[in-house]
């Protein structure tokens, strides 16, 4: 019910719309997100709190969606993988893209890839 709400107010009038869902614990936030991202069907972002949330993240995706293998990044401290140059998606934390240091080669790659 949380999330056939959710993503009727995120996809009303026939358009994706920005916006934060926010739903209370249990509730399929989750379920919510990957349906949502495998909806617009464009190049999408999903930011998780940790690391271990990221590999959560991409279980859920290979799990209820179609969106190819190769199509799905992971960066982490201890994962950077390359970016699909046509559309993709990226799962990553908001440590990980908010960071201002000096970045190794791999991670500055993916941020560049990332600001296209």
């Amino acid at each position: 019910r949380y999330q056939e709400r959710s993503l009727a107010k995120m996809f009303g009038n026939g358009r994706a719309r920005s916006g934060i869902i926010v739903l209370p614990c249990g509730a399929g936030k989750t379920l919510t997100g990957v349906t949502a991202a495998q909806t617009v069907k464009k190049s999408c972002i999903c930011l998780c709190t940790n690391a271990v949330s990221v590999l959560q993240w991409k279980y859920q995706f290979r799990l209820w969606t179609n969106i190819p293998e190769d199509r799905i990044a992971c960066f982490t401290s201890d994962s950077k993988e390359p970016l699909h140059p046509g559309a993709c998606l990226l799962i990553t934390t908001y440590t990980m893209v908010s960071y201002g240091g000096k970045r190794s080669d791999k991670s500055a790659a993916v941020m560049d890839a990332i600001r296209g």
